[in-house]
This record gives structure tokens, C-alpha cells and sequence, in this order.
């Protein structure tokens, strides 16, 4: 049977051409400024294979214990329609393939105008976009809990308007009525009770926004490259991108 994708390595503990995202992984897990990419077609993987991407512009890496950046962030191009004259924003983005189906989720920080870090996980193998979408935003909430308390203002910027209007909107009134609605079940209520209660502590400190989904705003498709990357590493746990691959780069894996 045909490999559903192959894995590019240009920078790894082995570089090459890989079909399964098991054997890819073990050749940039750990390894400094690793880039890789996934493609569809054995015959586009060589192509691109031959073309080492640039390495500009880099993302900044961690050190894992104690959280804190070690290179500096790359700063990102101005963003249309994106207001940065909060200290954080934060975008938030799912992906599930087929719908329902492998679900993940994925992240993307920015402080001020600068990309400071990138979150992919949640991986769920019977979820829906929907759920994807409720993680992202309720992760996302925990995040800029984290930095209200630091007395930083922040934004949340989600392409999902059911996601938003779940949380901020309705959830109010289905809880006054038992967490019940009049015209049925109220889907993915776990979630919904979670990042409910944590929006409302926090509400007064925060803004929540949607903004278009696939549209080139960057902030946002990083988000869903990092929710395709949770799906192809099938992480459940909400894990840092440490890769050190470029913007650009990112911007080039496969999209949700």
C-alpha cells in the first residue's frame, strides 16, 4: 500500500525520505534547528527534497525547564486586522480530518509583534472539528490567565465562531437552565463547562475576537499548522514546538 504521506527531512539525525511520521519523527526529535516537512506524493517529497528550505527567520526555541526563550523570537511581518497594542495575543485554531475523525489542535503566542511560541497537541482519533476548536480556545484561556495575572493585557484570536459564541455567549444562559437547551443536548458540554468558567473568571482582563480562518493572517495559520502537526504526531498532550524551523517554513507544512 502507497505511503498517505511522505516525510521530508533536510535537517535530522538522518536526512531523507520517509513514509511513515513514526520514523520521521525519531530523526528530528531532539535534534537542534531540525526542518522537515510532509507531502503528499512521493514524486513532490524528492523535489522538495532536493531544495533545502532558508533558514531565516527563526522561531524561538525554549529551555524546557524553566519555559524561557533562549534565542530571540523572530518578529513577524504587520499583520492586517490584527491589533497588537495588547502585550499578548494569542491564536487558537483545530483541525480534524475527516469531520468527524483525527482531531488536533494548535496554538500560536505573540508578544506584541513578535512570534514567541507554538503549541500543538490534543490529538483526539473520534473527535470533530468542533472539539478541536473548543480545546484551542479553552488552552488558549489558560494561557492568558497566566498572563492577566502578570497584569499583561491580552487577546484571543479564534476563527471558530461556535467555538467563541459556546463560551462567551451561551453558555451563560444554558447554565441558568441547568445546563440545559430547549431544543436538545448541548454538544461537547464537558469542554464548554470548563473554558466557561475560566472565561468568566478572567473576562474583565481579556478580549476574545474572531477573525477569519485561511485568510493569511499569520498568527492563524501557524495555529492550523500546529493542529495538522497534532494530528500527524498523534500528541494528546498540549506540547511546545521546539523545532526551529523558520516562519516561513511553518507556514509551508500542510494546512488544516
Amino acid at each position: 500500500m502507497a505511503a498517505k504521506k511522505y516525510y521530508v527531512i533536510w535537517v535530522g539525525h538522518q536526512p531523507g525520505i520517509y513514509t511513515t511520521w513514526a520514523e520521521a519523527e525519531r530523526q528530528v526529535k531532539g535534534y537542534p534547528g531540525a526542518k522537515y516537512k510532509s507531502f503528499p506524493s512521493q514524486a513532490s517529497a524528492e523535489a522538495a527534497y532536493a531544495n533545502k528550505p532558508s533558514s531565516s527567520k527563526p522561531v524561538a526555541s525554549t529551555n524546557k525547564s524553566s519555559g524561557q526563550a533562549t534565542t530571540k523570537a523572530a518578529k513577524s511581518r504587520p499583520i492586517a486586522g490584527v491589533d497588537f497594542s495588547t502585550d499578548i495575543s494569542i491564536f487558537c485554531d483545530g483541525a480534524c480530518d475527516p469531520n468527524p475523525g483525527q482531531a488536533g489542535t494548535g496554538i500560536a503566542i505573540y508578544q506584541k509583534d513578535q512570534l514567541q511560541q507554538l503549541w500543538y497537541g490534543l490529538y483526539n482519533p473520534a473527535g470533530t472539528n468542533n472539539t478541536a476548536e473548543l480545546l484551542g480556545l479553552h488552552h488558549s484561556l489558560r494561557f492568558a490567565q497566566v498572563a492577566a495575572e502578570k497584569q499583561q493585557s491580552v487577546t484571543i484570536y479564534c476563527d471558530s465562531k461556535y467555538a467563541i459564541d459556546c463560551i462567551t455567549k451561551w453558555a451563560k444562559g444554558w447554565k441558568a437552565k441547568g445546563w440545559k437547551k430547549a431544543n436538545g443536548e448541548i454538544k461537547n458540554l464537558e469542554i464548554i463547562k470548563a473554558a466557561h468558567a475560566l472565561y468568566m473568571q478572567i473576562a474583565k482582563h481579556i478580549n476574545v475576537q474572531h477573525v477569519k480562518g485561511h485568510a493569511g493572517i499569520e498568527g492563524n495559520e501557524l495555529a492550523d499548522r500546529m493542529s495538522v502537526v497534532a494530528i500527524e504526531r498523534q500528541e494528546t498532550d498540549l506540547c511546545r514546538f521546539e523545532e526551529g524551523m523558520s516562519i516561513a517554513d511553518i507556514l509551508g507544512l500542510a494546512r488544516g
